[in-house]
């Protein structure tokens, strides 16, 4: 009975060879065949069944890996172009991204507006009124109206000019 260190010394370069067709990369083609007799270290019984048997098995082994790694490198291809047509349809996912957070993080921050504030530029922006119609519903002037949702403003636009301060100096 041979060992397992013979059995590598012996194919380790003759398998390599053969798996480089299917993958071809000389590294993964090492890794399969490396892969190949970690398969054969878990099945002892075969190295009682002599080097024929255990050339066999790891020809079998290695081919069977090396396809296996070309139909899954097929598939990621086949997923990586499908994703290139995706941003050729003038559909930018990072504007997509870049447009959830900044509307995430401008919600999060009119959370934290005093109550008055928060409350005219709700009414004001995401549910489209008028500043009568807020000094109505509210019952205040339309000065007041005026005055918190520039205040407003004005600190959103300080918290945001931190955060992107924050941002371009990381």
């Amino acid at each position: 009975m041979l060992s397992i260190e013979y059995y590598f010394k012996t194919y380790f370069l003759q398998l390599c060879t053969f798996a480089f067709p299917w993958v071809n990369s000389e590294e993964i083609a090492k890794d399969i065949v490396q892969d190949a007799f970690i398969v054969l270290m878990d099945r002892p019984e075969l190295l009682e069944k002599g080097e024929r048997v255990i050339k066999s098995f790891l020809y079998t082994s290695v081919k069977n890996m090396a396809m296996n790694t070309k139909r899954r490198n097929m598939v990621f291809d086949k997923i990586r172009n499908s994703i290139t047509v995706e941003e050729s349809d003038n559909h930018n996912i990072l504007d997509d991204l870049i447009n959830a957070e900044l509307i995430g993080a401008l919600h999060r921050e009119l959370d934290q507006l005093p109550e008055g504030c928060q409350r005219i530029c709700r009414l004001i922006y995401l549910d489209g009124m008028k500043y009568d119609e807020v000094a109505q519903e509210l019952d205040v002037s339309v000065n007041t109206v005026k005055t918190q949702r520039m205040r407003a403003i004005n600190l959103l636009k300080t918290k945001f000019l931190n955060l992107i301060l924050n941002f371009l100096l990381f």
